[in-house]
């Protein structure tokens, strides 16, 4: 029997969030709502300049939410990547191990910890401004194949398809899982990441992944049609079993055997920052699998915390009801 139900691995970044009016992104010449990968020089100079802001720092990363949202929701699971032994990398550390997850994280004695500097508009839309830092120096020699080979799915993100030391730990972390059966989740991530690796990604995708997740914009370039439904179909082709394609306000798309499932959104009681959505909607649909619940109870637990994250300032775990969100999820979707 698995000792864990996921094992993630991912870029661990602190988040540095902050509300911003949209002249802020106009005025630092910054296209909003997309991930820039920024330089050292142009971090700290975002930094500077936010500090009227009051922004807030906490453990980040697409893979880390995602994980710490299995990990919340009551699972075990277990994230590996690589900080620096600064500040940022301690409170990265201490702080995702506090939401329950177990920290595979090697310290650096060199370098920055990697950030993502979240700027969100009075939109709820975030735009990120990420500088990897020392996240980009993982190799396959950080993944721990015994706690692997003790899990029942592995899960990364295209954000990680980045250097070529990151790309041969991913698919040397992707081909162990299927030699030790686990099942494989790839989250495509952000349009920027496919759209510099279509041919990479659709080679893994065919070669490895059983889950994927990805928006319309994402499954756009992936397959070159507009139409999310038909994005989904040819995906499947392509291997995967189950497919989840998102489509925003309209909801989700659920791609599993022979059936298309349309799956709506829960109405958020309030909308404050759409960061972290897309990675608590996989965390989300990966709890409900690795419990053995149907694809569509997954996916509708998927879009259940999904619309939680969004009334919360950034992606601050802590500051859910995490027992009120699984008793919603026993009462309504598992009834």
């Amino acid at each position: 029997m698995a000792k864990y139900d996921v094992f993630g691995l991912g870029n661990a970044l602190v988040d540095i969030q902050a509300f911003v009016p949209e002249s802020f992104l106009n005025k630092l010449n910054i296209p909003k709502g997309v991930m820039h990968l920024i330089e050292e020089k142009t971090s700290r100079n975002i930094l500077n300049s936010i500090s009227e802001y009051k922004p807030n720092s906490f453990p980040g990363g697409s893979c880390a939410n995602t994980i710490s949202t299995i990990s919340m929701l009551g699972a075990n699971s277990i994230f590996t990547g690589v900080v620096s032994d600064d500040l940022y990398g301690r409170l990265y550390e201490s702080k995702i191990s506090e939401r329950g997850v177990k920290s595979l994280i090697r310290k650096l004695g060199t370098g920055l910890t990697g950030t993502s500097i979240v700027l969100t508009t009075e939109d709820a839309e975030r735009t990120m401004n990420t500088h990897l830092g020392v996240s980009r120096e993982f190799t396959k020699d950080d993944i721990d194949l015994e706690l692997l080979s003790e899990s029942k799915v592995f899960h990364t993100t295209g954000y990680k398809w980045d250097t070529p030391n990151q790309k041969e730990a991913v698919e040397f972390a992707m081909s162990n899982a299927k030699k030790f059966n686990l099942s494989v989740s790839f989250d495509i991530a952000d349009p920027f990441c496919i759209e510099r690796n279509v041919s990479d990604f659709k080679r893994i995708i065919s070669n490895y992944v059983d889950i994927l997740f990805g928006n319309k914009d994402e499954v756009k370039f992936l397959t070159g049609t507009e139409d999310p439904i038909e994005a989904g179909k040819i995906i499947r082709k392509m291997g995967p079993k189950i497919v989840m394609v998102k489509v925003g306000g309209e909801g989700s798309f659920l791609f599993y055997e022979d059936k298309i499932v349309k799956i709506d959104i829960y109405k958020a009681e309030k909308v404050l920052d759409s960061t972290g959505c897309g990675d608590t909607f996989a965390g989300g649909f990966l709890y409900g699998y690795t419990k053995g619940y149907t694809p569509e109870q997954c996916a509708k637990i998927a879009s259940y915390v999904a619309s939680q994250i969004i009334s919360v300032a950034g992606v601050q775990y802590e500051s859910l009801d995490f027992n009120k969100i699984k008793d919603f999820i026993k009462t309504n979707i598992l009834k």
